[in-house]
């Protein structure tokens, strides 16, 4: 695979057949392509078959996938403290996603979230990662799923609830550093508990 790098972009220019980032395609359109009972069956014989991928379904204790839950910790930490600067610079220039706010289309580019952090809330919240699963596409990419939960008070009536969304990131490594490529967030789904 040959790729020029642009500052925080990178374009993929050929691909090579049986190179691991091939093969992962391959793999992924076999996947998504199916059925879900098909798609379900592939994704167990890939788990069980896992010594033969090229890329790799690493636990939470490697090395690899510790950095990616910590990395993806940070982006969510620096949304909630509304740190533009610092969550920008842990995303692609040119980050693509599907989110409940995009009403089904797919966002481009960090305008959409930056509307975001410059709206006002006084709404403090603690947002937690909740049984994350990295997957190791190889050596500079790399996905992770996860269940956010979102602890909330709500001043103004006394309240305290949580709220949860099931979301995925794709994270590129680029000149040395994480860049979030991609994501989907589920919609939300509210507790109260008080």
């Amino acid at each position: 695979m040959r790729k020029a790098e642009d500052g925080n972009r990178s374009r993929v220019y050929t691909t090579q057949q049986g190179s691991s980032q091939g093969t992962g395609m391959s793999l992924i359109k076999r996947i998504f392509t199916k059925k879900p009972k098909e798609a379900s069956d592939i994704i167990a014989d890939l788990i069980t078959e896992q010594p033969s991928l090229p890329g790799s379904f690493v636990t939470e204790e490697s090395p690899e996938a510790t950095e990616i839950q910590h990395i993806t910790q940070q982006l969510l930490d620096y949304e909630v403290k509304r740190d533009w600067v610092n969550y920008s610079k842990l995303c692609h220039t040119a980050i693509t996603g599907f989110e409940p706010q995009g009403h089904g289309h797919m966002i481009k580019g960090l305008e959409f979230q930056r509307f975001y952090f410059e709206a006002t809330t006084t709404t403090p919240h603690k947002t937690l990662i909740m049984d994350p699963q990295v997957t190791m596409l190889g050596p500079d990419s790399a996905v992770i799923a996860y269940v956010r939960i979102c602890q909330k008070s709500d001043p103004a009536t006394n309240t305290v609830y949580s709220v949860h969304s099931n979301e995925s990131r794709v994270w590129k490594r680029m000149a040395g550093s994480w860049l979030n490529i991609h994501y989907h967030k589920s919609g939300t789904s509210k507790v109260s508990t008080s």
